[in-house]
C-alpha cells in the first residue's frame, strides 16, 4: 500500500510503498481522509534509532472499516468510522487499531457527516473540549484563547462562544475569521501587547486562559491578567503548576492520551456538536497524499490557517 512513512532511522518521511498492516489487530480500516495537527511533524521529530520502522505519520483518519479481526468490537465491514490510529499512523491507504481503549479512540460516523468533516475532528476537537471542562468554563466567564486561528484554537472559540462565555482571541494576522467563530474580542499579536490591552480593557481580571503557543516563560504573564482562583490550561505542557498555585491559579497541561475525553466517547460528544451546528469543521484545504510533506512544512512554519486534510 501507498503511505507517507520513515522507513528507516535518520531519513525523512515520504510516499512509499509499505506492506499492509498486519492482522494483530482488530480493525483493519481502509482510510479516506487524514487530519494534519501539529503533532504529526513533532513525532517524526523525535524518532530514534530504537523507534519502529517503518513509521507511517499521522493520527486522525476517516475511513471505511475493510476487515474486523475480533468478534464483539461493536464494529463491522463497511462501517464508516473515524478516530486516532496512534500506533500505526493515518497517513496511508490502509491503518489499523484496536477500538475500545484510551489510547486510540474510534467511532461511527452518524449519518449527515462527512468523512472529511470527520477527519478533521479528532485531535483538536477533543483537545478543545477536554480544555474548557478543565477551565469549568460556564455562561459569563471571561475566556482568553490564544492562538484562536488554529485548529485546537478556532473549536476552542466556538465551544466557548456555544457555551455563553465571553471569548477574547488572540491571532496573528487576520483579525475576521476569529470573530465570525465568535470571539467578541480579538488581538494581532503582530501589532498589540496583548497583556497589556487585556489588562486596560478588563481591570478585573479574566477567568479563564487556554494557551495554546506560549513557552513556559511567556505563559507567566497570564497571570497579570486572570483572576485569583481562576483557571489557565496549557496544550504544550509549558505552565508550571506549583508557580501558578502561589499566586492563587488553577493551572494544568493537557495534550494527547492526558486528556480525559481523548475517548470514545469524547468523539460522539464532539460529532453531536457538528450535527447541532454548534462547531464548523473549518476545513481548509484538501491535498493528495503526495503533498503532505509540503503541508507539514507549512503547518510548521505558521503558514495554514483552519484544518488541512489529506486525502488517500
Amino acid at each position: 500500500m501507498r503511505a507517507f512513512a520513515v522507513q528507516s532511522f535518520g531519513e525523512l518521511p515520504s510516499v512509499r510503498d509499505i506492506a499492509i498492516p498486519e492482522a494483530d489487530r482488530t480493525l483493519l480500516v481502509r482510510v479516506t481522509y487524514a487530519g494534519v495537527n501539529p503533532v504529526d511533524y513533532k513525532l517524526v521529530e523525535r524518532l530514534n534509532a530504537y523507534s519502529s520502522y517503518p513509521f507511517v505519520v499521522g493520527t486522525d483518519f476517516a475511513g471505511v472499516v475493510e476487515r474486523v479481526l475480533m468478534e464483539g468490537s461493536g464494529y463491522q465491514p463497511g462501517d464508516r468510522i473515524f478516530g486516532m490510529a496512534r500506533k500505526h499512523g493515518a497517513y496511508a491507504e490502509y491503518t489499523s487499531v484496536v477500538p475500545n481503549i484510551a489510547s486510540e479512540p474510534v467511532a461511527h460516523i452518524p449519518e449527515g457527516i462527512s468523512d472529511e468533516q470527520a477527519a478533521a475532528l479528532p485531535i483538536p476537537a477533543i483537545t478543545a473540549l477536554g480544555s474548557l471542562d478543565l477551565l469549568k468554563i460556564t455562561t459569563g466567564q471571561k475566556i482568553l484563547v490564544t492562538g484562536a486561528n488554529g485548529g485546537v484554537g478556532g473549536y476552542s472559540v466556538q465551544m466557548a462562544h456555544d457555551r455563553g462565555a465571553y471569548v477574547i482571541a488572540t491571532v496573528r494576522g487576520d483579525e475576521g475569521e476569529a470573530r465570525r467563530l465568535g470571539a467578541e474580542e480579538v488581538y494581532d499579536t503582530n501589532t498589540v501587547d496583548v497583556i497589556e490591552a487585556i489588562r486596560a480593557a478588563h481591570s478585573d481580571g479574566v477567568d479563564a486562559v487556554l494557551d495554546l503557543v506560549n513557552g513556559p516563560d511567556a505563559i507567566r504573564r497570564n497571570a497579570d491578567i486572570l483572576k485569583s482562583g481562576g483557571h489557565l490550561v496549557s496544550t504544550i505542557y509549558a505552565a508550571d503548576e506549583k508557580w501558578f498555585a502561589e499566586r492563587h491559579i488553577e493551572a494544568c497541561n493537557i495534550a494527547g492520551s492526558s486528556n480525559r475525553l481523548s475517548t470514545t466517547q469524547g468523539l460522539k460528544e464532539v460529532v453531536h456538536l457538528l450535527l447541532e451546528g454548534k462547531i464548523t469543521a473549518r476545513i481548509r484545504s484538501t491535498v493528495e497524499l503526495e503533498q503532505a510533506g509540503q503541508t507539514l512544512q507549512n503547518l510548521r512554519k505558521g503558514g495554514l490557517r483552519g484544518k488541512a486534510l489529506i486525502r488517500i
